[in-house]
């Protein structure tokens, strides 16, 4: 050192006293409080007070509010409709919903593109077109398949009608040959040997088979009276023919047509009486009055294909 020079030195200690974060914020504080402060009382200023900086991050900003959701534009009925015709079209016939759902698609899809966003819908649209178009194709591949369908059904329809078949008593003992769509119906009369019928026609026939031993002295002549009055009397506004002689399997037999009024529907029968020797067997075929017309040859045809065996 020379002469009285002195150097002014300070320590780190002291160095780290004049950085102190405290004293820094400090500092800060009382110059913006000077600056607030210009034109003002000095005893309105407000003097923070000296809080020592702990390291910690001040409180976050609170961020503005988040905008406010654009409501979605409507969804065009079009696309809705297209959506559930195309959806429909798989289970009610491909055809039929399948060509709407697409013409609803296509309308949908132009208005959408048309409004400008002020109609939504685009993607159920797609969906309504796409579904539409894979049920027309299918509907397209499925016409072959179904006319042939149609077609096999006629031809059994067909078989059914015209083939032949016998249907026999429970014992076997007597049988009448009918066409296909003729079944066994046990439910028409409990006291018949045979009972067929052919329902959705309203064609039916019944064997009632009786005895001579159990009735004895009877002609044929009078047991088909007797049949005959019987069914009169049971019968409203009831009329018969004359009776008319012919014969079946071989055996004489005596038919004749009865009408009336029974349990109030209007039918007809073909009553037909045949002596096949030990027995005589009442057939009974009939329809309702307004069919006799068109199928009263196919009853006396099935009627003269009685068969019996002792």
């Amino acid at each position: 050192m020379c002469g009285n020079t002195r150097v002014n030195r300070t320590s780190p200690e002291q160095n780290a006293r004049w950085f102190n974060p405290s004293v820094i914020l400090f500092l800060f504080f009382c110059a913006r409080a000077s600056r607030l402060g210009e034109g003002a009382p000095r005893h309105e200023l407000a003097i923070l007070p000296l809080t020592r900086y702990n390291g910690e991050m001040p409180d976050e900003i609170p961020l503005s509010p988040p905008p406010v959701p654009q409501p979605l534009p409507p969804t065009s009925p079009a696309a809705i409709w297209s959506l559930v015709l195309a959806i429909l079209s798989f289970f009610c016939g491909c055809l039929i919903t399948a060509i709407p759902a697409v013409i609803c698609g296509h309308i949908a899809r132009s208005k959408i593109r048309k409004s400008g966003g002020a109609l939504g819908g685009k993607g159920i649209a797609t969906a309504g077109l796409i579904l539409g178009y894979i049920a027309l194709v299918l509907g397209v591949m499925g016409i072959p398949l179904l006319v042939s369908m149609i077609q096999s059904d006629r031809e059994r329809l067909h078989r059914l009608a015209t083939e032949r078949k016998a249907i026999a008593s429970d014992d076997g003992k007597i049988w009448v040959t009918v066409t296909g769509m003729w079944t066994k119906m046990p439910e028409l009369n409990k006291q018949a040997s045979l009972q067929v019928g052919y329902k959705s026609k309203e064609m039916y026939l019944i064997v009632i088979t009786d005895a001579k031993a159990d009735v004895t002295d009877l002609t044929l002549e009078k047991h088909h009276q007797l049949t005959r009055d019987r069914m009169l009397q049971k019968m409203k506004n009831a009329s018969a023919t004359e009776p008319v002689p012919l014969t079946i399997d071989g055996h004489a037999a005596l038919q004749d047509e009865i009408s009336g009024t029974e349990k109030g529907t209007n039918v007809v029968f073909l009553h037909t009486t045949v002596d096949d020797g030990d027995q005589f067997q009442q057939i009974l075929a009939w329809t309702l009055k307004s069919r006799w017309q068109q199928q009263h040859e196919l009853l006396r045809e099935i009627t003269r294909t009685f068969r019996s065996e002792k």
